[in-house]
């Protein structure tokens, strides 16, 4: 950064002919504030651990904050240090650029005694949009501590339902007690150093349809927060970082209220308190209408586990059995031997028919049943929708708790600064602004209250939940052993198809084995038949009145005509007789295959 920024740097502290070293030191830091947060001054970390830091924000910022310029742009709302009405300055401001930035914090002849810079987000699932360099630059310029960077981790671009990536978090960074050599003092913007510094998160749940995509829900939204405050001349600075502008809005109107009333340091800082009390509020509304929500969307499965309107085992068991045949009251009838099927044939068939009918009567009378039929309106997506409300559960239960515990060291905090801190600068603080720390200590103990009462809530819903779904477990585990039940009997349905189909083929085997005794018995003759008749044995003409006589050559054997018959038929046996075992060997092989 060249020169003239240095010198508008000077020119913004009125009555400082010559700058300090301090001062000097601090324009050039502002000029590479490209460095931040390795120059961070007020550090009494080594320079392993700020390149840690430093090394960990390069990698997040990427994420962090949107490479374009702000849009919506950053809001600036301030107060002059003028103890009387008057328009020396804007109070609001907007800032899109980096250039716009330095305008705005180089432009007043007079220090402001409050300061608040919004950082805004599209969404609670969108990263900020401020550009990394109009980010440093305000860092650096208002010297806000490298802790500030991990309250910002959650605001990035993110499509997962939970986020546990930020979770509320508080980091003291005040210099109260720091050592000289740690502090940079700066006349000319009216800072002495000594500052009572905090950031934290907390976490609220506000009405969107960015969160969800039911329309009007309820949705858990962080807030980042940086505050400092000089207890030497009073300054206050705000530095939030949300997704919406509903914290501007509280900010801006907390402000022109008491533009004209703080023209003492106990009143600046028992307006810090009324300020921090404003967001301690913020986390503590809205939460029944969360929980409301979150049962209502699981009441329906919730019910329904707890009214199945099912019948109990024993009950069941004697249907089944009944079903099936096996009930006590009715013995198993003992299946027809072979001789049965052979001698009985109609007592048989009639026997088949009548106790397959019977069966897939009762089949379909089990099938038919109120037990079966709701059993069918439990489904494995229900399981999965209670899964849903455990996780959103948990995840509250988690926010709760964390939100309780920076609320609780923010209380401590304060507590501290105000009965501690035994030093000079403090003196008048602790005299003056003892009735409003003790109101901030009552809101926060409320807050405290409030957030424990709704965590006891949701572990009860919780627990609810839990035994809803092991109660939906065991009834899809009830429901898929009577499906496989179901499946039992109808195979056993079908087992007894089979062995009706199983007589039928015996007994047309039994046919055909008839058929061909029947033609064993004819074919000798057939063959013989064919013999006398084929002109292989030659007979002599006989008169009507000559006698048979079979000896003394009456007839001859005519060798030509019998050698052709027999080779033909010969041939042919052959063949039929190699293509039958051709074919048994193919068959064999395939099945063994």
């Amino acid at each position: 950064m060249s020169s003239s920024t240095s010198s508008s740097s000077s020119l913004s502290r009125p009555g400082t002919p010559e700058l300090s070293e301090s001062e000097r030191y601090f324009d050039g830091i502002c000029d590479a504030s490209h460095n931040y947060p390795n120059n961070f001054a007020c550090s009494a970390r080594g320079k392993k651990a700020r390149q840690e830091i430093a090394e960990t924000w390069y990698r997040e910022a990427s994420h962090v904050f949107h490479p374009r310029l702000s849009d919506p742009p950053l809001k600036i709302y301030e107060t002059c240090d003028c103890t009387t009405p008057c328009n020396c300055q804007s109070l609001d401001a907007e800032v899109k650029n980096l250039q716009e930035l330095r305008s705005r914090l180089h432009s007043s002849n007079k220090t402001p005694k409050t300061r608040y810079v919004s950082i805004k987000s599209k969404h609670s699932k969108e990263q900020l949009r401020c550009s990394i360099h109009t980010f440093k630059y305000l860092c650096t310029y208002q010297q806000i501590p490298p802790s500030f960077l991990s309250c910002l981790y959650s605001f990035r671009r993110s499509l997962s339902a939970h986020e546990w990536c930020n979770l509320p978090q508080f980091n003291d960074d005040n210099t109260l007690l720091s050592k000289e050599k740690h502090l940079l003092p700066l006349p000319g913007l009216n800072r002495s150093g000594r500052e009572i510094r905090y950031s934290f998160v907390l976490r609220s749940v506000e009405s969107s349809e960015s969160i969800t995509t039911k329309p009007k829900s309820w949705g858990i939204r962080q807030l980042a927060v940086y505050h400092s405050f000089d207890v030497v001349s009073g300054q206050a600075l705000w530095v939030t970082c949300k997704g919406n502008s509903f914290n501007e809005e509280l900010f801006k109107e907390a402000l022109s209220d008491t533009r004209n009333e703080l023209g003492s340091i106990p009143q600046c800082f028992s307006f810090s308190l009324e300020t921090l009390g404003m967001i301690l509020d913020w986390c503590d509304s809205n939460w029944i209408f969360y929980i409301n929500e979150l049962l209502e969307n699981v009441k329906p499965q919730v019910d329904k586990a707890r009214t199945p309107g099912i019948h109990d085992e024993a009950r069941l068991s004697s249907d089944v059995r009944h079903a099936t045949g096996l009930s006590s009251s009715t013995p198993s009838e003992k299946s027809p031997g072979c001789t049965t099927v052979l001698l009985h044939d109609s007592k048989h068939r009639v026997y088949h028919e009548d106790r397959a009918k019977k069966f897939e009567d009762r089949l379909k009378k089990l099938e038919g049943e109120d037990w079966v039929k709701k059993l069918q309106g439990f489904s494995f997506d229900e399981v999965e929708a209670l899964q849903q409300g455990l996780e959103k559960i948990q995840e509250a239960l988690l926010v709760l708790k964390l939100n309780k515990q920076v609320v609780r060291q923010i209380r401590e905090h304060y507590e501290c600064v105000m009965n501690e801190y035994k030093i000079p600068m403090l003196d008048s603080i602790q005299t003056e602004c003892k009735l409003s720390g003790v109101e901030l200590f009552q809101r926060a103990k409320g807050v405290e209250a409030n957030l424990e009462a709704r965590q006891v809530q949701l572990e009860a819903l919780f627990l609810l939940v839990k035994e809803s779904k092991e109660m939906y477990n065991c009834i899809l585990q009830y429901k898929t052993l009577q499906i496989n039940k179901l499946y039992a009997e109808s195979a056993k349905l079908s087992a007894l198809k089979m062995e009706d189909i199983a007589f039928k083929t015996k007994r047309e085997t039994s046919s055909m084995h008839i058929i061909t005794f029947v033609t064993l018995i004819f074919l000798p003759g057939t063959f013989m038949a064919s013999f006398f008749q084929s002109g292989i044995l030659e007979w002599p003409p006989l008169n009507s009145d000559e006698p048979w006589d079979l000896g003394g050559g009456s007839w001859k054997l005519n060798t030509k005509i019998f050698g052709l018959f027999f080779g033909i038929s010969a041939t042919i046996t052959a063949v039929t007789i190699m293509l039958w075992m051709f074919i048994l060997f193919m068959l064999r092989r395939s099945l063994r295959d």
